[in-house]
């Protein structure tokens, strides 16, 4: 794959943000990129510098930023697939509230709710082992149903198919998870009372090395991944002006502190470059 980034602006005229495709389908057929003015962002001081810094990176990254107030974004391998590592906790616990959640009795929902908690803030594996038996006993095409309703055509959660083509039971996009994220903080697909208690565990989360580590003093909701050679994080930096949403994702021999610092130096420039005010 070319390395090239692409620094656009994009107008959008219909915000449906997401909406639900409710007939389940096996795979979805890939649609077209969304038209891109193809022009320099405003206020950037030194794109092709970014540029040159995510070429260095040994190993394979891909990163989609975008402000959220302008739609100004970049990205670089934006479509490459990706272990998802914990990232996947996202759409367990998306899936849960819609479709697990609302036939729930009472104990159950404490019990989910504890299991979500746990997966965003600390980020427990037996929270989500959990869930995801809960899921498979009580609607096993859930998960598959959230992928559709999303219109995400890459990502596979604990599936078979995607272990057999790459090696990994859970695969995205940086593209795809920022969608994921971007619907959560909206609160477009589970409603603010579901959205708004994920995006209060995401701010709280006890990672602080990736995305938010040269970012002090601004809000940071993010979820971090982690597997061996992986790492991954994405969220939304909000610094009381602007909502810079960053996702990133590496795969590298190096030990894991080379692709944990790379990830917190590119989250830093990427937010620097898109924010409307100047650093």
């Amino acid at each position: 794959m070319a390395k090239t980034i692409l620094f656009s602006t994009i107008l959008i005229l219909f915000l449906s943000a997401c909406g639900v495709l409710n007939t389940p389908q096996k795979k979805l057929g890939v649609e077209a990129p969304p038209s891109v003015i193809e022009q320099p962002l405003l206020r950037l001081k030194s794109p092709l510098q970014l540029t040159d810094d995510l070429t260095k990176f040994d190993g394979q990254i891909g990163l989609y930023a975008r402000n959220l107030k302008t739609n100004q974004m970049l990205h670089y391998n934006q479509d490459m697939i990706f272990p998802t590592a914990s990232t996947h906790k996202l759409v367990v616990a998306t899936a849960i509230y819609k479709y697990i959640y609302p036939e729930a009795s009472l104990t159950e929902k404490q019990h989910y709710d504890e299991n979500i908690k746990q997966m965003m803030i600390i980020s427990d594996n037996p929270a989500f082992y959990d869930l995801l038996n809960i899921i498979e006993q009580k609607q096993p095409d859930a998960l598959t149903r959230v992928l559709n309703d999303l219109k995400l055509v890459n990502t596979r959660i604990h599936s078979r198919e995607a272990f057999m083509k790459y090696g990994y039971h859970s695969v995205t996009t940086p593209y795809e998870m920022s969608l994921i994220f971007e619907t959560i903080y909206n609160e477009t697909y589970l409603g603010k009372e579901f959205s708004s208690i994920l995006k209060e565990e995401l701010g709280n989360t006890i990672f602080h090395e990736e995305i938010p580590r040269f970012l002090q003093g601004k809000k940071v909701l993010h979820k971090v991944g982690e597997l061996p050679g992986v790492q991954c994080d994405v969220g939304i930096i909000d610094d009381g002006q602007d909502l810079i949403l960053i996702s990133i994702y590496t795969k590298t021999h190096h030990p894991l502190p080379y692709a944990s610092n790379f990830i917190a130096e590119i989250s830093a420039k990427a937010y620097n470059l898109l924010r409307t005010s100047n650093p």
